[in-house]
């Protein structure tokens, strides 16, 4: 069982939905960013380890922000070892709306620049982006990706975003899936090599489960393919009380080549079972990608998992790290399921059994109360380091409120 390090320990009264990034020119550079509260605020605030995560620096808010109700806080590296946060920054209203901001780091993540727009919401709502990083050796220019949901605006759904200059001004946002429109919500974006882009996302189903769609690209982002259906499901999590903890989905790709993987949890009422759904795609990005069937990594009538993430090692081992809420204790783990390395064939990956990275259980109840429920946030999160090495981080409420923890879980190569 790998140590548990407590990443947060600041004035804020909780954190939750927290995100990782690991710089590719410094492995032992980690840069966090999650949301807290200040008072009846939320903000977000960025957190750095030099150390590849034993011990953390609280950086404060992102420069500029002014708590309201912002999140759902985004973080990655460029190749260069710049780092790129984006986050919601919203009003609580009324009228509520919200823009995506994105900053800036030439320094690890120690100081930021001044923000810039990168999705205006104008009068509607901008929600949950999730930001990319083109790879590959053309163009020098770092491209960025940018999904988010739009909602109350004239083009309400998923929409893709794209800075072809390194950040400096994004493009305006282009609907991916317009026939779903406001129904289509939790996109998530992973860029492959030579330019590949794939965006997941959940819509309901005629049927009233969830269908889990992706869009790809082969083009840096200029043309998508058709919405594609990877799976139906009847629910990603049940209901869980005065307990609020939203799953979606979760998307990886890897630096080396054509291989993406997306993750989600399922449930079925009918059953009690809860289950976590992998599904891949290899080879080059085409008109028509070939999605795998989703596997069972795991599946559990005495837990419900929940809130998946998704890394790929540098040796293609796929790496989910999801909570897993015990029925019994109602009390809460992190597990983290590492697969063997991947060929560069459609055999499907090979999982042992889950690693336990919480060294001690803890009570899902005891997280930021809102007067309507106990809110634990909507995601956590997971990076993938040089020398098979991942960092899952989580919101975890050990201390008796929410606080974000991190491990460094290391898998040796047979």
């Amino acid at each position: 069982m790998p140590g548990n390090v407590r990443a947060t320990d600041d004035a804020f009264a909780a954190h939750i939905e927290p995100a990782i990034a690991v710089n590719p020119l410094d492995s032992r550079n980690l840069l966090a960013v999650c949301r807290v509260f200040v008072g009846s605020d939320v903000g977000v605030a960025a957190y750095t380890s030099f150390d590849g995560g034993d011990t953390w620096q609280a950086r404060g808010l992102l420069p500029g922000l002014v708590p309201d109700f912002d999140g759902n806080p985004t973080v990655l590296f460029d190749g260069h070892g710049r780092a790129f946060v984006c986050c919601v920054v919203a009003t609580q209203g009324p009228p509520r709306h919200s823009d995506v901001l994105m900053w800036r780091s030439d320094d690890g993540g120690r100081g930021f620049r001044p923000p810039t727009t990168a999705i205006a919401g104008g009068t509607g709502l901008v929600d949950h982006p999730s930001l990319t990083i083109g790879m590959g050796s053309r163009p020098p220019t770092t491209h960025l990706y940018l999904a988010a949901g739009m909602y109350g605006t004239a083009a309400d759904g998923v929409v893709v975003a794209r800075s072809t200059d390194g950040g400096r001004t994004f493009q305006p946002p282009r609907p991916l899936d317009p026939t779903a429109g406001a129904k289509a919500i939790a996109p998530v974006a992973a860029a492959g090599p030579e330019g590949s882009l794939t965006v997941a996302y959940v819509t309901p189903s005629s049927s009233g489960g969830v269908l889990l769609k992706a869009v790809t690209s082969g083009d840096r982002g200029k043309t998508f393919t058709e919405p594609f259906t990877v799976a139906e499901v009847p629910a990603m999590a049940p209901g869980l009380g005065d307990v609020t903890a939203k799953s979606g989905p979760a998307l990886a790709a890897a630096a080396g080549r054509g291989l993406v993987c997306v993750a989600v949890t399922v449930f079925d009422d009918a059953t009690g079972m809860s289950r976590l759904l992998l599904a891949t795609m290899a080879g080059s990005i085409g008109p028509a990608p070939t999605w795998s069937e989703p596997m069972t990594v795991a599946a559990s009538d005495e837990a419900v998992y929940l809130q998946p993430q998704v890394a790929i090692g540098d040796d293609h081992r796929i790496a989910i790290s999801v909570y897993a809420l015990s029925l019994a204790t109602l009390r809460m783990d992190v597990l983290l399921h590492i697969s063997d390395p991947v060929p560069p064939t459609s055999t499907p990956p090979v999982f042992g059994p889950p690693l336990r990275v919480t060294t001690r259980a803890f009570d899902p109840r005891q997280a930021i109360d809102t007067g309507s429920t106990h809110w634990l946030g909507n995601y956590q999160g997971l990076a993938a380091a040089p020398r098979h090495v991942f960092h899952p981080i989580w919101t975890d409420t050990r201390t008796g409120r929410a606080q974000i923890f991190t491990a460094a879980v290391r898998r040796h190569r047979p």
